[in-house]
């Protein structure tokens, strides 16, 4: 009789220490007094899981029955979900909105078909492998890829259990394709996360692949005894065989994100020898003519000296290697990151002169350009340059200037119209309308059309 008020006790004990981490979960993700990653959501429902599931398991030795256990698992199946559909809609952290934030419009829509809508087959697939070398930061990688293995595998566990019907496979089959596309569907409507159909790939092929694993006898039979405490017997070898197994399968995801890391600790630093460079500009002339020297041009403009010295001026980086400037802008095989800005910041003194006649546009709000040409074989018109003075608590403020080049391609005479639309909803912000003309020696000349 003690025994069992013992049970009881501990049972309570369980059940109630589950509680309170469940309330806490719950208290996190509506306040949002933490910010939980998916991490610390997955580690806050193992821990209640573990402990309900000991709470099950003194309650059914009390009872002396297996029925807490099924109850438990019932349990688990809805936290796995609640996980599920936080992280796939409502969680902010990844950036879903879930039901009570969609804002449908053409700007939000275009945006999420370009960026994050997919329906080639294993594109985001090759995306993913292609990254892994990369410089993305390696939880980045891992969630992407892993979290879309993993995300439907329980259900390769708790299905078969709960339902006497999935247990067979076609069943199974047809209710994962369906609980993915269901997933998908919402996230489209809701414009969370992504809708891809390489989504549907992973996570209904590894659903597939550990529910044929867990259909091995000894392994099934493992997890009816720790999850339903029933007496099936096992071999143990066969148990023996299982925990290698397992083990085999951790060390290799803990390998992966190892050599993942290393990967990226050598792409870090192969960057950082790239770009992060000490700079030093020296001048070594002693005369001057006066004269003017291009000595570097790109698509836009034309840089000067103000007078004969190219061969004189030098660019020291990292303090023992030293090129000449006008060698360095000009080669294609400079193991840094060489541009004529980072050369200007750090003291090298030019003259720049356009290419093509400019047009200037100024204002405020938050805008983007539209440009529009009658006879796109005369020219072609490019915004070279955008500066804003951003007013984060009233973006509708904000000052803009943009640049525009008129790049001349064939003598004659067009319109042409920069539409300036407000980024937010697309309405017309400014609207300037010119004449362009380009004579025999490619000369351009704009009138603004009033």
């Amino acid at each position: 009789m003690k025994t069992k008020r013992i049970l009881l006790i501990l049972s309570i004990l369980f059940y109630l220490f589950s509680i309170i981490i469940i309330g806490a979960y719950l208290l996190f993700d509506l306040t949002k007094t933490i910010s939980m990653t998916a991490i610390l959501r997955l580690l806050l429902l193992i821990i209640s899981c573990i402990f309900l599931y000991f709470g099950g398991f003194y309650l059914s030795k009390y009872r002396n029955d297996n029925k807490p256990m099924k109850v438990n698992l019932w349990i688990f199946f809805i936290l796995y979900l609640l996980l599920f559909f936080t992280l796939t809609l409502f969680d902010e952290y990844f950036g879903r909105t879930g039901f009570f934030n969609i804002s449908w419009s053409s700007e939000t829509l275009n945006s999420y078909l370009k960026d994050r809508f997919n329906i080639i087959p294993f594109a985001t697939i090759t995306s993913y492998i292609n990254a892994f070398d990369s410089l993305y930061d390696t939880s980045t990688i891992m969630y992407n890829l892993l979290g879309n293995i993993v995300a439907c595998i329980p259900m390769a566990f708790f299905l078969p259990l709960l339902f006497k019907k999935q247990n067979n496979f076609k069943v199974f089959l047809i209710t994962i394709i369906l609980f993915v596309l269901g997933i998908e569907l919402l996230q489209f409507i809701t414009l969370s996360g992504s809708c891809d159909i390489d989504d549907l790939i992973l996570n209904v092929s590894f659903a597939l692949i550990i529910y044929k694993i867990l259909k091995i006898p000894s392994l099934n039979k493992l997890l009816r005894n720790i999850f339903l405490l029933e007496n099936n017997k096992i071999k143990r070898s066969s148990i023996v065989k299982i925990v290698i197994a397992f083990l085999i399968v951790v060390s290799l995801g803990v390998g992966l994100v190892f050599y993942r890391r290393t990967l990226y600790d050598k792409n870090l630093e192969e960057y950082d020898n790239y770009y992060n460079y000490r700079l030093e500009i020296v001048d070594d002339s002693l005369d001057c003519d006066g004269e003017k020297e291009l000595f570097f041009e790109d698509k836009y403009y034309e840089y000067y000296f103000n007078c004969k010295k190219s061969d004189n001026v030098y660019a020291v980086i990292n303090d023992n290697e030293k090129y000449l400037v006008k060698d360095l802008l000009n080669s294609n095989n400079i193991a840094y990151y060489i541009t004529i800005d980072k050369m200007k910041d750090a003291g090298l003194e030019y003259t720049r002169v356009n290419k093509y006649e400019e047009i200037n546009i100024s204002g405020t709000g938050e805008i983007y350009a539209d440009i529009k040409i009658d006879d796109e074989k005369l020219v072609n018109i490019e915004e070279v340059e955008a500066y804003s003075d951003y007013d984060i608590n009233n973006p509708t403020s904000s000052k803009y200037r943009l640049k525009f080049f008129v790049i001349p391609k064939e003598v004659g005479e067009t319109n042409a119209s920069i539409r300036i639309l407000n980024v937010k909803d697309d309405t017309l912000n400014l609207e300037k309308k010119y004449k362009i003309n380009v004579d025999k020696d490619l000369n351009v000349m704009i009138e603004e059309l009033s």
